[in-house]
């Protein structure tokens, strides 16, 4: 996309915008994004999501990243990675994960006309499994622990027409792009870049794409600064957070002692060491930014706050953005902000898992209805 380097910043606001094409908001952004040149899309109307006022804090808005076709923001980069690999010749899709990658990974691989294959490790909740297998993709369970199966897989990406689409940036430079248009649509709906933006994080790879598109929104002086990045992890899996605190820089992070692991309600958040660690920590010192880590129960108890003061069904690994909020305030980085904070993923594809630990004292309880519509009157 061609700008006019000589254009103020406020002239630049008016026109850095592509216009809006007919194959959905995420690919207005083509010129823009790199890896997307020249590629025929293939979509499912991704992209566009909208930005919410918050009702609980002034200045803060939420980017619900739940309205992607597959409920993830992993909608931008699977869309991406879907066209790519149809242009290369590539026939079936790969990738270890069977929730939100997996799911956006058989979605576009049917749109494109491809295969997928989608390995798991044991124990996956058998609901994730449901929608794999209504998308056509094919299910293998594997005995392995995901970091090594992600390693094993990505050694066979471009053979036998196979193309490996984890989102990782370290294992699929293409995908990495995609969630630069997270940024590009955040400064087009504010007309300004945001003080702080809050972004639920586990591999590391979307917080520094969001860090990129920022930088290169003010490299082409659409913005005059870099909003600071907050990263939100599991306090069991704060490898981020130690990383940050003691100054690791670079790929020593994967030389760091693991965390303490175990299972998590916040799985889609949780990696002992982050793939996009490197990245994702240098996206952070850059902006100034923080980590902030949160528990289950912390994060459990966010998802009906969040829907009943917002109207945001989430799951809980985007509820964690909440309890950052919260903290965020109690420590006076809200006040005088413009602050977004990213709900990545919408609760529906949650929905087995959060009824298991439902408060059940809060269900209705059996009652008549003229009792019922006497209560309500009163």
């Amino acid at each position: 996309m061609h700008m006019d380097t000589s254009a103020t910043p406020a002239d630049l606001a008016a026109t850095w915008i592509p216009p809006r094409g007919t194959h959905g908001p995420f690919w207005r952004w083509a010129p823009l994004v790199t890896q997307a040149a020249g590629l025929e899309p293939v979509s499912l109307h991704e992209g566009g999501t909208p930005m919410l006022g918050s009702r609980l804090w002034h200045g803060v808005w939420w980017k619900d990243e739940g309205r992607n076709p597959t409920g993830s923001h992993k909608d931008r980069a699977l869309s991406l990675a879907a066209a790519d690999a149809r242009a290369s010749g590539a026939r079936h899709l790969a990738v270890v994960s069977a929730g939100s990658t997996g799911l956006s990974c058989a979605a576009y691989a049917a749109r494109a006309g491809l295969s997928a294959t989608i390995l798991f490790t044991p124990g996956t909740a058998p609901h994730n499994l449901v929608p794999l297998q209504a998308l056509g993709a094919t299910l293998v369970e594997i005995t392995t622990d995901i970091d090594t199966a992600i390693a094993a897989l990505s050694a066979l990406d471009g053979r036998h027409g196979i193309r490996v689409c984890s989102t990782t940036r370290a294992a699929n430079s293409v995908q990495a792009e995609a969630a630069q248009t997270i940024a590009y649509e955040i400064v087009a709906d504010l007309g300004h870049a945001p003080d702080q933006v809050v972004v639920p994080t586990g591999g590391g790879g979307t917080i520094a794409a969001i860090h990129d598109g920022f930088s290169r929104l003010r490299a082409m002086g659409v913005i005059d600064r870099n909003p600071r990045l907050i990263a939100v992890v599991p306090d069991r899996y704060d490898t981020l957070h130690r990383a940050l605190k003691e100054g690791v820089d670079g790929d020593a992070v994967f030389s760091l002692p693991p965390p303490a692991g175990g299972a998590t309600v916040l799985n889609k958040l949780a990696h002992a060491h982050p793939p996009d660690g490197r990245w994702a920590l240098a996206a952070l010192r850059e902006s100034g930014g923080q980590v902030i880590t949160v528990s289950d129960e912390a994060a459990l108890a966010a998802v009906p706050r969040l829907g009943t003061n917002e109207g945001l069904f989430v799951e809980p690994s985007s509820a964690v953005a909440l309890v950052a909020l919260d903290q965020l305030d109690r420590s006076g980085q809200l006040a005088g902000t413009t602050t977004v904070a990213l709900a990545c993923g919408h609760g529906f594809r949650e929905t087995a898992a959060l009824a298991d630990r439902t408060d059940r004292r809060h269900q209705v309880q059996p009652d008549t209805l003229e009792a019922l519509l006497a209560r309500l009157d009163g």
